[in-house]
């Protein structure tokens, strides 16, 4: 991009296209507000308590009772999915968007991801065993590890470079963003992409989670609270020292 300057405040008018162009009626949401819990049965609340050694649990392991005030609960603390957007507003606000802006679509991808490439002399193996050990220490647990490259070779028959996606999470922080948010759920858990290029470089990519741009929000729609926005910060420093352990191949 020749002008960076230009480039972001073209970005700013472009996401300011794309609210605009959003029909407001039926789309917007009030955020969960708290409210005072009437006292319940001491049978009820002993469900109701945090039992790890009970192991994995949803609310259809509960009584009738006790799913009827934990949904009252998850009613008030957590937002309902919006309706869809309409395909054919979200071709209208990105027309818009991509003729009030030089970038590209290759542009707003690489603009929404934190990349890292990989020292010299840093195996592919190293990179995802040096991000495992690295993710236990900032107390991620990895939950999958999609082996593309095997895929792509085995379908078309030849040899390809590698490309593996790791799925990482912190649980607890992944469902207060679903109840601020719960189509946040396409975005969890967190990954990170391990990627050989054709020149044999290796490149460790993830979803920017830079929330420091929502300061300049002014939809209600925007404004986290103070301990999601804290969580948010807490990935992403989380997710950088995972990457960057990867692209060092720390031990």
């Amino acid at each position: 991009m020749r002008n960076p300057g230009k480039t972001i405040t073209v970005i700013c008018y472009s996401l300011l296209a794309l609210g605009l162009s959003l029909p407001l009626s039926g789309l917007g949401q009030q955020a969960a507000q708290p409210a005072a819990e009437q006292s319940i049965p001491a049978d009820i609340a002993k469900e109701l308590a945090p039992q790890p050694e009970l192991g994995d649990r949803t609310i259809d392991s509960l009584s009738p009772e006790a799913q009827k005030v934990l949904r009252e609960r998850l009613m008030k603390q957590s937002n309902r999915v919006m309706p869809p957007v309409p395909a054919e507003v979200k071709k209208a606000a990105v027309t818009a968007m991509m003729s009030m802006s030089p970038m590209s679509m290759r542009d707003y991808f690489n603009f929404m991801t934190f990349k890292l490439k990989a020292d010299e002399g840093v195996s592919f193996d190293d990179i995802i065993e040096s991000m495992d050990l690295k993710a236990n220490d900032v107390n991620f647990k990895k939950t999958a590890h999609s082996k593309i490259w095997k895929d792509v070779s085995s379908v078309s028959g030849v040899p390809t470079t590698r490309v593996e996606v790791l799925h990482y999470c912190d649980a607890i922080v992944g469902r207060r963003m679903l109840d601020f948010s719960p189509e946040f759920s396409v975005f969890i858990p967190c990954r990170i992409t391990v990627y050989e290029d054709a020149n044999g470089d290796i490149w460790i990519m993830t979803l920017d989670w830079d929330v420091s741009w929502l300061s300049q929000a002014w939809q209600s729609g925007s404004q986290i609270g103070e301990q999601l926005q804290q969580d948010a910060e807490r990935i992403g420093n989380a997710m950088r020292q995972i990457m960057e352990a990867g692209a060092k191949g720390e031990w």
